[in-house]
């Protein structure tokens, strides 16, 4: 789906609210100012960042001003310790920094004395250089909170300006009341979006696409992003996994749930017995490869559920001769499809990464996802449908991603960020078939589905193959991303491009297998008995397709549609092939002209390059008609397309935030 942003200036200000900057997508920022006992800047002092938890260690130098920016930081807990020769030491311990965060730090240098001074840092409530409108969700609140599935996407709904809103095939995030399309979810700052759907990967259906206890940090961003972050004009949702550490530590989880343990409702005079089983479990597990250099993270969910539904139908003289006919029709291929439905939702998930410290300056990361759902009658959870209006509904995907930091001096650093996916959504079809209906053209060799029948609009049944199944479905996915980042004076530089290809290639052959809509059960009983039947206007009914005299055809048939391939089958001419190539080229500056004002600005520019039609405007059955116009008595107007999906270079965003 198209991601554009519409590039608004926007003046972000700071409010008392619990938020974090989100200035960097997988790392963060620690700054600050190193000063002497009269508080006069320190220049050339050394600062050393040591991360507790991996042994990662990083030494900068302060400028003429005593300002030193450590940018690209991985996320942890760490000791900062100035020095300068003349001074006594002065470390700051457990300064916590978390995805995307900039924390400011004052290290005050003290005369010379014999022991260093040591300072303990606390979080605070508000970060007043923060420009933009974020709110984190750490690891405290993602371990510690009941999360009925443990779908890390819950948790989003804590935040403001988010909620959930029905999309194409379920519930859907909307932030800041866009639609959920124009969303924007990474994971490690891999982009995680389905290009097709414009949903995130996996969609909807998946109970869970990795293992709540890998989510270290997730931050949600509905608005005032910086120029790093587009491709949205909606909000972002930037997910960070955890990483092994020196110490080896895992965790063991399981739920479950039984109809046993649930009561039996009575609603309307009718009496509901559950029956359901889940049993959701995994683990994690990450430690060292070799202590203070190399590091392993595992993670593992899978979720076991199955479902019996529509044990009971809402009763009428209507549903009662439409399931004997069902009984017994076409050799009793539809005996029972008005019986209970068994419905199942599976899913697996498995996760690795791997950090290594490749020397002093560069730091490599290397992560593949798995992720497996399957719902057995999973389509459609109507009282009033048939289990034959369902289908087989299928997710699976493979992403490989990794990140490589450099820190190429005290005040340049750079990160380079690439992604392989491929995401899988093939919905197969499993219901009752029958060699009486006739040739199945659709999807050879197998006999021919029922046909999808819908009728009675009071009670609304429907039976036999969903129109638009079945499908297959993948996409791939190319991204490749590069930033560089400068320090000077008090000025944070950061400039960087994007290279993101996606190939989406479906196969659909809806209506392929015909569509009918009729007026009432007594009226699709009666067309099937003899196909002359007709209704008609004035009420009447007839034979021979006709009416008596002034009265016209008004039933039972309201709708029938069937789709035939134009010079070549129905699955070649429901096959297509979307590629997409999106480019964005940024440059931002976070400048403090003083300790009390921080000014963020910047400009990003991006491009979507969309594919050639299949079939040549030249070619298309209504090519006589591109290019001619039509005048009524409202006005002249044009035939409105030629078939070309136009690409779009002229995405300018200005971005500018001041705290």
């Amino acid at each position: 789906m198209v991601r554009k942003l519409l590039g608004p200036v926007a003046f972000a200000f700071v409010f008392p609210v619990l938020l974090a900057a989100q200035s960097q997508a997988t790392t963060g920022i620690i700054r600050g100012t190193v000063t002497d006992p009269a508080g006069a800047p320190v220049a050339a002092a050394t600062v050393t960042l040591h991360e507790t938890q991996t042994g990662f260690q990083r030494q900068i130098t302060t400028n003429e001003r005593g300002i030193f920016i450590a940018s690209l930081m991985p996320l942890g807990t760490y000791d900062v310790t100035a020095r300068r020769v003349g001074f006594s030491e002065t470390r700051a311990t457990g300064v916590r920094l978390g995805v995307g965060e900039t924390v400011d730090l004052t290290l005050a240098l003290a005369a010379v004395q014999l022991q260093a001074v040591v300072v303990e840092t606390t979080q605070p409530v508000v970060e007043v250089s923060k420009t933009e409108n974020s709110t984190r969700l750490p690891n405290s609140a993602i371990a510690g909170l009941p999360n009925n599935g443990r779908n890390y996407l819950n948790l989003t709904l804590l935040t403001p300006q988010v909620a959930l809103v029905q999309g194409p095939d379920g519930d859907e995030l909307t932030i800041a009341g866009q639609k959920g399309i124009h969303n924007n979810v990474a994971v490690d700052g891999a982009d995680f979006n389905n290009p097709f759907f414009g949903e995130q990967r996996g969609g909807q259906r998946p109970a869970f696409t990795f293992n709540l206890d890998a989510v270290q940090e997730i931050v949600v961003l509905p608005g005032g992003a910086n120029a790093e972050f587009g491709r949205s004009s909606g909000g972002f949702v930037n997910v960070i996994t955890k990483s092994g550490t020196n110490q080896l530590r895992g965790s063991l989880h399981y739920f479950g749930k039984n109809d046993a343990l649930s009561g039996t409702p009575v609603h309307a005079g009718v009496t509901y017995q559950p029956d359901f089983r889940q049993h959701q479990f995994g683990f994690t597990l990450g430690g060292p490869l070799k202590r203070d250099k190399a590091f392993f993270f595992l993670a593992y969910d899978q979720q076991i559920y199955d479902e019996v539904k529509q044990q009971s139908r809402p009763p009428s003289a209507a549903f009662d001769s439409l399931r004997t006919w069902m009984n017994t029709a076409y050799g009793g291929a539809l005996a029972g499809d008005f019986g209970s439905i068994s419905r199942t939702n599976d899913a697996r998930a498995l996760l690795a990464k791997f950090d290594f410290h490749l020397s002093d300056r560069h730091s490599l990361s290397l992560k593949y996802n798995y992720t497996w759902s399957e719902q057995q009658n999973g389509t459609f959870d109507v009282d009033t449908w048939a289990r034959s209006a369902n289908g087989l509904e299928r997710d699976h995907s493979n992403a490989v991603n990794g990140s490589l930091v450099s820190y190429l001096s005290s005040s340049t650093s750079n990160e380079f960020r690439f992604q392989y996916s491929r995401e899988d959504r093939p919905r197969p079809y499993d219901g009752p078939r029958s060699s009486l209906l006739g040739a199945n053209r659709a999807d050879p060799p197998a006999a021919r589905p029922f046909p999808d029948v819908a009728m009675d609009f009071a009670n609304h049944f429907r039976f036999g193959l969903p129109f638009f199944l079945p499908i297959d479905y993948y996409d791939t996915r190319v991204q490749v991303l590069d930033n560089i980042s400068l320090s000077k004076g008090s000025h944070f530089f950061k400039l960087g491009g994007e290279y993101n290809r996606v190939n989406s290639v479906q196969t659909f052959i809806g209506f392929a297998n015909s569509r009918y809509i009729f007026s009432g059960v007594h009226g699709f009983l009666s067309y099937v008995a003899d196909s002359t039947y007709v209704e008609c206007s004035g009420g009447a009914t007839g034979t021979n397709r006709t009416c008596p005299a002034g009265q016209s055809i008004s039933g039972p048939v309201l709708l029938y549609l069937q789709q035939a391939g134009v010079g070549q089958s129905v699955r070649a001419s429901g096959t297509q092939q979307i590629p997409q190539d999106e480019l964005a080229v940024y440059i931002q500056d976070t400048w403090k002209p003083d300790p009390r004002w921080t000014i963020n600005y910047g400009l990003r520019w991006e491009a979507q390059l969309e594919p050639d039609p299949i079939t040549p405007p030249s070619q298309v059955f209504f090519a006589p008609f591109i290019g001619k116009t039509v005048t009524n008595s409202t006005g002249t107007y044009a035939f409105p397309s030629d078939g070309t999906i136009p690409s779009d270079k002229k995405m300018w965003q200005p971005r500018l935030g001041i705290a």
